[in-house]
């Protein structure tokens, strides 16, 4: 049986970290570790962890606080499986999870990546996530999704053969937060095999915390991706980076804005703003960003 580690980062996880764990610990398939790996937490995510008592699950404490880039190259070089997944503290699997990859990688010899659908939870009973799922070298359809922000499935359904990532200069970013699994996505796509199950496997949970990313550091991470990736001819049209920067853009132009009327304190001009935005944001980014030059 081939071992998969279980790549789990935490900073202040507490609230429903026990959950997360807990769908490890049922998994039909058990030829697993768990490498967590604590980002210097300060609530009682350590003492949550220690109730449960398996000696598969590998626990490392930073001494600071360090981006997602940087924990997640630590973690994936403790690594001892042939396959690799993740698994954020707020979100959790299905209990076959596990199985139903590991069998993907054995019937399909070329299968490099795979993923699965997933369920959405947001203050209520988990949603379906329906999207069209690809195949093979699939890596423009993979990449579209991100740029559009739709991505094709999320962080917690992957899957990934450890000799890929090895075969890379290097594995996560360090300089990336936000946008390390995006990053990393872009450099493994390129040349890799994908395959998928139908199932919805894994439950990915949005909330306060998760909703409130730092949007300025999100465009920052994304204008450094495409100054990354522009000499890259390959990568580049592929990313198609002028229209991505374009993109990237409008973003900071519309969360501006937003800012603007989450200020205003008047009913009746919030109505306004919000009527024209809609309007903008119909507009394509090219003729946006004419119009307001």
């Amino acid at each position: 049986m081939k071992l998969v580690s279980i790549i789990m980062t935490c900073f202040n996880g507490e609230k429903y970290l026990q959950e997360s764990i807990s769908s490890i610990l049922s998994q039909n398939y058990q030829n697993w570790e768990l490498i967590f790996v604590d980002n210097n937490s300060t609530d009682k995510s350590k003492e949550i962890l220690s109730d449960f008592k398996d000696n598969r699950i590998r626990y490392f404490k930073l001494n600071s606080t360090v981006n997602l880039g940087k924990i997640r190259k630590f973690a994936f070089l403790k690594c001892r499986g042939e396959l690799i997944s993740f698994l954020d503290v707020d979100d959790y699997w299905d209990k076959s999870k596990l199985t139903d990859q590991v069998e993907i990688f054995e019937t399909n010899k070329n299968a490099e990546i795979v993923y699965s659908n997933y369920y959405q939870i947001n203050s209520g009973n988990p949603k379906k996530n329906i999207k069209k799922l690809y195949s093979g070298f699939c890596y423009k359809n993979i990449i579209k999704g991100y740029i559009e922000g739709k991505p094709l499935t999320a962080w917690l359904t992957l899957m990934i053969k450890k000799d890929i990532i090895e075969k890379l200069e290097y594995s996560f970013d360090e300089n990336l937060h936000i946008s390390s699994d995006f990053d990393l996505i872009i450099r493994l796509g390129k040349d890799s095999y994908f395959d998928f199950s139908e199932k919805y496997l894994g439950y990915y949970r949005i909330h306060s915390l998760n909703l409130s990313k730092d949007n300025s550091q999100e465009i920052k991470e994304l204008s450094y991706i495409i100054s990354k990736y522009k000499t890259n001819l390959e990568i580049s049209k592929l990313l198609n980076l002028k229209n991505f920067a374009d993109k990237i853009l409008l973003k900071n132009y519309i969360n501006n804005k937003i800012s603007n009327i989450n200020n205003c304190k008047s009913i009746i001009l919030k109505s306004v703003f919000f009527k024209i935005l809609f309007l903008i944001i119909k507009m394509t980014p090219t003729k946006i960003l004419k119009f307001f030059k």
